[in-house]
């Protein structure tokens, strides 16, 4: 008797609206928290900055910085010589998920290249020079970097 006057009284409290609900458990692919986001575009924005720099650094001429469309983000877009430079800065602070460099997959890269094509019909003026798609990445703490000149291709 005692085994079902253990589910008996779950069901009356049911019947009564007594009942109480359970939250969800947390997702493993939820948000992070807003303090960990904010860190982590502190981090990214600090890493375009140096990008930025050391592009600038290397002889190149900003064309546009953060520009975005539906399709995507561009990081930076440079000029050097006769080509159109679309760079891409990723940052990681550790190698716990690899290397920032092997963030740029072949999703990452279809988006770049939409976002590029975006661009270039934006530009017309820049529509019929050459284009070129680099990786500037930091790795560590202190950051190393490393600038990856034709990192993929639109092919």
């Amino acid at each position: 008797m005692a085994a079902d006057e253990g589910t008996d009284w779950k069901l009356r409290l049911k019947e009564l609206g007594l009942s109480r609900k359970r939250r969800r458990a947390a997702s493993p692919l939820a948000a992070p928290p807003a303090a960990v986001r904010a860190s982590t575009t502190r981090l990214g924005l600090d890493g375009e900055e140096c990008a930025a720099s050391l592009l600038v650094a290397a002889g190149l001429s900003l064309l546009d910085r953060n520009w975005k469309c539906p399709g995507g983000e561009l990081d930076l877009v440079a000029a050097e010589g006769g080509e159109v430079v679309f760079v891409e800065v990723k940052r990681r602070r550790s190698g716990s998920h690899g290397l920032a460099a092997e963030a740029v997959g072949p999703r990452k890269q279809m988006r770049i290249l939409a976002a590029a094509r975006a661009w270039l019909a934006e530009h017309p003026s820049d529509a019929s020079r050459s284009v070129r798609f680099d990786v500037v990445a930091f790795d560590g703490e202190p950051p190393r970097a490393s600038w990856i000149r034709g990192a993929f291709d639109a092919s």
